[in-house]
Parts: structure tokens; C-alpha cells; sequence
């Protein structure tokens, strides 16, 4: 059977529902709303845990970074302090040194009776020695030595009463053997 509607048109019902179309757009978008807002939430949560963990390994190495920190100022001094010797030691001659190099190059005919400093930097060295060969010998090994530079023979003597001969050197160390 089928239904007639006999009202006029003005006051026959529409054919499409205004009122569960209504409902249903409403519900549509607060469905939309709702999942955006849910996404939205769920992002600042994993945002925020992200953001913990960064804070957690951050404290977590605080204490190797103040560590780090007092080693590279620790570095700091001791290259400080390293490079003030090698200036130290590059501007003074050790006279340990200057005194083992001169008596390494000596014969067992030379005796030395005074070994000093010059004003000018210079060693000078006074000594005995059984003949003057042993002094010429003595004389080019500090020519030949590459420790010392420009050596000068002052002075030589024979002495006749202890039947030695006296000499006086001079010499110049370049620089301290590493």
C-alpha cells in the first residue's frame, strides 16, 4: 500500500531530514575534533617524554662534564707550565751538561784544574796536560763536537818544574743535547 500525501506543499515534511543531517555533520566533526585533538595530545605526550629523557642524560652527564671540564684546565697548566720550561731550558745552559760533554771529549792525558763560566756565555776551562799533542787531539774534538762552537786555545805553557803543560780554552756551547 502506498501512502498519499494530500497536504499542501508549504506544509508537507521534506524529503531530506534537516534535523538527522544536523545531527549527523555534528557528530562528524566532533569526531574530527576529537581525533585531532587526541593526535594532537598523544604528539605532546611523546614530545614531553622525549624532552624527559634529554633532561635525564643531561644530569647524567653533569659530572663527566665538570670532570671534563677540570681536565682540559688541568691540560691547560701543564702545557703552560711544559712550555715555560722548554723556555727555560732552551735560555739556560746547564752547566751539568756543558761540564759531562767537555769531560766526555778529554784523554786520560788531561786533567782539568778549573772549569767556569765567562761573562759572554763562553766556558772557559784551565787545565794540565802530559804534552801538547794531547791538547791539539783534545783541540779537534771540540771543533768536531757538535755541542760546542768557535773553541779558542787562550793560552799554553810548559812548565818545566811539574813537567806538564798548563793550558786555558775557551768555547762556546750552542745548546743543551736532548
Amino acid at each position: 500500500m502506498e501512502k498519499i500525501n494530500l497536504l499542501p506543499l508549504a506544509e508537507r515534511p521534506s524529503k531530506w531530514p534537516v534535523n538527522k543531517l544536523f545531527l549527523l555533520s555534528g557528530v562528524l566533526i566532533l569526531a574530527l575534533f576529537s581525533s585531532i585533538s587526541s593526535y594532537n595530545l598523544f604528539t605532546l605526550w611523546d614530545i614531553e617524554k622525549q624532552l624527559q629523557n634529554t633532561r635525564n642524560q643531561y644530569e647524567l652527564l653533569q659530572p663527566t662534564q665538570k670532570i671534563m671540564f677540570q681536565t682540559i684546565q688541568k691540560q691547560e697548566i701543564l702545557n703552560k707550565k711544559n712550555n715555560l720550561l722548554v723556555t727555560l731550558t732552551d735560555e739556560r745552559k746547564s752547566s751539568y751538561t756543558t761540564v759531562a760533554r767537555l769531560t766526555a771529549l778529554t784523554s786520560p792525558q788531561i786533567w782539568f784544574t778549573d772549569i767556569g763560566k765567562t761573562d759572554k756565555d763562553m766556558i772557559q776551562a784551565k787545565g794540565w796536560a802530559g804534552q801538547y799533542l794531547a791538547i791539539t787531539e783534545f783541540m779537534q774534538k771540540l771543533e768536531q763536537d757538535q755541542f760546542f762552537a768557535d773553541p779558542l786555545l787562550v793560552k799554553v805553557e810548559n812548565d818545566a818544574t811539574s813537567n806538564v803543560v798548563r793550558f786555558e780554552i775557551t768555547v762556546k756551547p750552542k745548546g743543551i743535547q736532548r
